[in-house]
């Protein structure tokens, strides 16, 4: 794939990302506002899984970011020497 293909790629999986972080913290918001009528130890469960799939979508965005980097710099190079996607024009 090309590198600004897999730029649009990242940028879109950025936003996914986002976009479900931002829904599961409303939901753990939620539960310490409103906690349901459950074992206390299920709710804590339920919240630990959210907290996790939380800090598991913050480490994917930093990957993201850190490839999208990464191709940045290499289109750049690869541009000066005139290798680029559009033939170092």
């Amino acid at each position: 794939m090309d590198i600004v293909g897999r730029l649009a790629e990242i940028q879109e999986e950025i936003q996914t990302a986002e976009t479900e972080k931002l829904q599961q913290e409303n939901s753990l918001g939620l539960l310490w506002e409103h906690p349901p009528a459950l074992d206390p130890e299920v709710v804590g469960r339920v919240m630990q899984r959210i907290r996790d799939r939380i800090r598991a979508l913050e480490d994917r965005k930093e990957a993201l970011l850190q490839e999208q980097q990464s191709l940045l710099v290499e289109g750049a190079i690869s541009n000066r020497r005139g290798n680029g996607n559009n033939g170092g024009n």
